[in-house]
């Protein structure tokens, strides 16, 4: 299930992890899949079978990687670190990580872009009471 009005926006991760399973049939043996997209924050859901990997790339942003399911392997900052599920990693703007699936699973993956102004309010900038109009 996924509800979203521009202001709310929820999502069932079991339904769509469920939705969206990683592709075995692609060499990083993962799929990745946008849930929500603003002008500050991304929320990807990453779905990875064991072996499976993301290459090395920079953190566009602060990022989490939220382990739902499963095991990770997460490269970054010359150290490794093993993830299961339940446990979540903070990384700061422009680390250098890379991923590797240690267990077939899932994990969301939450970049924060702290270099724009977020629109404040409704989807056309204002607030929900502006929006209403006067009582």
């Amino acid at each position: 299930m996924v509800v979203s009005d521009g202001v709310y926006s929820a999502f069932n991760l079991d339904d769509e992890i469920a939705r969206f399973p990683p592709d075995p049939e692609t060499e990083a043996r993962h799929r990745a899949e946008t849930l929500l997209k603003t002008e500050t924050l991304r929320v990807v859901l990453i779905t990875m079978l064991t072996g499976g990997h993301m290459h090395a790339q920079d953190a566009p942003g602060a990022l989490t990687i939220h382990v739902l399911r499963g095991a990770l392997r997460l490269q970054a900052a010359e150290r490794t670190a093993e993830l299961g599920t339940g446990e979540i990693i903070a990384l700061a703007p422009g680390v250098r990580y890379a991923i590797e699936g240690a267990e077939d699973g899932a994990f969301l993956l939450t970049i924060a872009d702290l270099t724009h102004e977020p629109n404040r309010g409704g989807p056309n900038g204002g607030t929900r009471a502006e929006e209403r109009g006067p009582r």
